[in-house]
């Protein structure tokens, strides 16, 4: 699943009020009560939210991600932060994507955003969230 997206979220923020406030134009939105996307079986949003697709998380270099999001949020400042403001969107996230492969002895790693793109999700409102995908690379001993 791509994981590459801004989006905001809560169980009281007016979508349609958001909508008809602002130029920006979100790739999925959804309503309290409205079937899930991905969903196999019969599961509600809990919530009412706007989702901007930002790339392919699962194509896009990690670095490139970080790019594209802070000239996306200085080209829509404004907007932005008008949507950090709607009553009710009480979740503002920015999705990074990063997948990796380790070799089997490691056991761990750190990742943070760079002071950039801190510096606008701090001035837009939004937390970064990573969503990580590990796979082992295989033990080439074995």
């Amino acid at each position: 699943m791509n994981e590459f997206r801004l989006f905001a979220h809560g169980e009281a923020f007016d979508v349609d009020t958001f909508l008809a406030s602002t130029t920006l134009r979100p790739d999925y939105v959804w309503r309290r009560g409205d079937q899930r996307r991905y969903s196999c079986v019969e599961s509600r949003h809990p919530t009412s939210g706007v989702e901007f697709q930002l790339g392919d998380g699962l194509t896009v270099p990690f670095l490139e991600q970080e790019e594209i999001a802070v000239a996306y949020m200085k080209a829509h400042r404004d907007q932005l932060r008008a949507l950090a403001q709607s009553p009710g969107a009480e979740s503002f996230i920015l999705g990074l994507q990063y997948q990796t492969a380790f070799e089997s002895s490691v056991i761990g790693f750190a990742l943070g955003p760079s002071t950039w793109l801190m510096w606008h999700c701090l001035d837009i409102g939004c937390r970064p969230v990573y969503y990580i995908t590990l796979s082992r690379r295989p033990d080439e001993d074995l």
